[in-house]
């Protein structure tokens, strides 16, 4: 089993209900092992200026990383994700896998706010 901390974004007008329904869908193919309540804030590093609904997750699984990203990416493209909708700065969903069996893979995402609040709230519910 490997272990996977995961960050899911949204910032349309449903963005709750669809980070809800995301981890109903992670717990279908991975362990979940701690979750963060969903959390808003503002729009960071992108030309989003719309607030997100963020969450972390962390998982155990049996898939590998080039796997469980893919799975992830037709998840976002099924949510409506197109390269349209990011320029626009409207993200119906974003997951991405920011760490790998504790190595860091989204560097730069350990910078923004919305990662801190969530790793601090994450190490309240563990």
């Amino acid at each position: 089993m490997t272990k996977a901390l995961l960050s899911l974004g949204a910032n349309t007008h449903d963005k709750k209900e669809r980070l809800s329904h995301t981890i109903e869908a992670i717990a279908q193919i991975a362990n979940i092992k701690a979750q963060t309540p969903i959390y808003e804030t503002p729009a960071e590093g992108s030309i989003a200026t719309k607030p997100y609904a963020n969450a972390l997750v962390l998982i155990d699984t049996p898939a590998e990383y080039d796997e469980l990203r893919a799975t992830f990416k037709q998840g976002e493209v099924q949510a409506g994700r197109t390269p349209e909708s990011k320029q626009q700065g409207l993200i119906p969903l974003d997951i991405d896998i920011v760490t790998w069996n504790e190595r860091i893979i989204k560097e730069r995402d350990m910078e923004f706010e919305y990662m801190k609040l969530g790793l601090k709230l994450l190490n309240t519910v563990k």
